[in-house]
């Protein structure tokens, strides 16, 4: 398996608290975006690389492939940082057997259906739901919006 060293649900992707803060402390140097749409949305695609540090390797797939390219392993000093909008692409991927040790979640404004969940967590039953399978896993997962706030384990907010 790749070598993951984040896996953060943020709805804006990449933007400037992942691109200054998150890396940083992650010395990530790959980015994969998890996300079908954008996947298959040439300009979405454009906007995403010309967001990305021209240093960091950007990778954007649909989930299948997401799925293929994580099972095989990390060439040397690779490092990962795993970006969905949303909690399910991280619980299928668990579920396929892709395991990051823990999920954080940033950003995930209001929309129809969801209510507040914590400061900056908007989330529906359905991504409820969601929160409690990827725990049910094994799998860590915290809200935290940047590397200096301390994380709030999810587990105290269900």
């Amino acid at each position: 398996m790749r070598n993951i060293v984040m896996a953060r649900v943020d709805e804006r992707l990449i933007h400037g608290q992942v691109m200054t803060s998150w890396l940083k402390v992650t010395d990530a140097n790959t980015v994969l975006v998890v996300d079908g749409p954008s996947a298959s949305n040439a300009f979405l695609r454009r906007i995403l690389f010309a967001a990305a540090p021209k240093n960091i390797e950007l990778q954007v797939m649909g989930e299948e492939d997401a799925a293929a390219y994580l099972a095989q392993e990390s060439p040397a000093g690779e490092r990962v940082f795993l970006l969905a909008k949303t909690p399910g692409p991280f619980l299928r991927l668990i579920r396929g057997g892709i395991r990051p040790q823990e999920v954080i979640l940033g950003n995930m404004g209001g929309a129809a259906g969801r209510k507040r969940f914590s400061r900056s967590i908007n989330a529906s039953d359905a991504e409820i739901g969601q929160f409690r399978d990827i725990l049910a896993a094994g799998v860590g997962l915290y809200c935290q919006m940047v590397p200096t706030d301390p994380k709030e384990d999810v587990k105290k907010l269900l």
